[in-house]
């Protein structure tokens, strides 16, 4: 019984830390703060996004607009680098 305890608490944990790593980010690498808008689930939300700064988001699958205007879907799991008010996805 105890050790059944131990497997589904290590499987919970292994399903708590994946969720997390399916998580989109942005990276601005310019000098200026930089805005993206995410929208997820029907809720929109700007991000400001200070120089250097990461931010995760996006963990269910999302869209998201770029400093350009430009509009992506992401699945989560990839990288938004922002760089000279452009946007690459990785």
């Amino acid at each position: 019984m105890l050790k059944m305890i131990k497997s589904i608490v290590a499987v919970l944990a292994l399903v708590a830390c994946g969720s997390t790593a399916m998580a989109a980010s942005a990276v601005n690498l310019d000098s200026e703060t930089r805005t993206i808008i995410v929208t997820e689930g029907g809720n929109r939300q700007q991000i400001d996004l200070a120089p250097g700064e990461t931010v995760d988001f996006c963990l269910n699958g999302c869209f998201v607009t770029l400093p350009n205007g430009d509009r992506e879907a992401l699945s989560g799991g990839e990288t938004v680098e922002i760089s000279g008010g452009a946007a690459k996805i990785k």
